[in-house]
């Protein structure tokens, strides 16, 4: 094909099927790829995540901080989960942490429950927040209270990040619920995470 201005090319036929090539210049020598191989050099440095979930009850310590734990990798795209509490990147950049906590409570009072994040086993400065659990309304009927943020975190190649939480009382925990069938409505987890990396 000769040398041809790209102003006087056609125009592309769409939707592209990712075996159409394009220039590269690869160690100083100029070398041809297909869009297919581009993209998915695109994604896997920059759009690394994964979704992770429990369905097991969790108790903390009063006196220590604790990792929340997942059961389960529910999608997988380069972020993964290691040591049942480590969400761990595969590259450098910027990653969106987010979750979600289902957090049970049987006193007679409203009981606290601080949560952090920790990076490689140190804590992120500044990323704490207490919330408020309610009590429980009756013998029968438990205080339930959800926590739910995000955080964007700056993490390099195999560094892991954990979601971390100190109730004031062993008697807080994260509950899972089982589906229900009347009225129908899915289980609920203790805890759900996402990681999605940013740039």
């Amino acid at each position: 094909m000769a040398d041809t201005k790209i102003s006087a090319m056609p125009n592309a036929t769409t939707p592209l099927t990712g075996a159409e090539l394009v220039p590269l210049v690869q160690s100083g020598v100029n070398v041809k790829s297909t869009i297919s191989a581009y993209n998915d050099f695109v994604r896997d440095s920059y759009f690394n995540h994964g979704a992770f979930s429990s369905d097991a009850d969790q108790t903390g310590s009063i006196t220590a901080g604790t990792a929340m734990t997942f059961t389960s990798t529910d999608i997988t795209g380069g972020v993964t989960l290691a040591s049942s509490s480590r969400l761990t990147v595969p590259v450098t950049g910027d990653y969106n942490v987010q979750f979600s906590a289902q957090f049970e409570n049987i006193e007679n009072t409203q009981e606290i429950v601080t949560i952090w994040f920790r990076i490689n086993g140190v804590d992120v400065p500044n990323s704490a927040t207490n919330i408020t659990i309610p009590s429980r309304k009756n013998a029968f009927i438990n205080g339930y209270g959800v926590a739910s943020w995000n955080i964007f975190l700056g993490m390099t190649a195999g560094q892991y990040v954990e979601i971390v939480w100190l109730p004031a009382v062993a008697t807080v925990t994260l509950q899972h619920l089982p589906a229900s069938v009347t009225p129908a409505y899915p289980a609920i987890p203790s805890v759900i995470a996402t990681v999605n990396q940013i740039s």
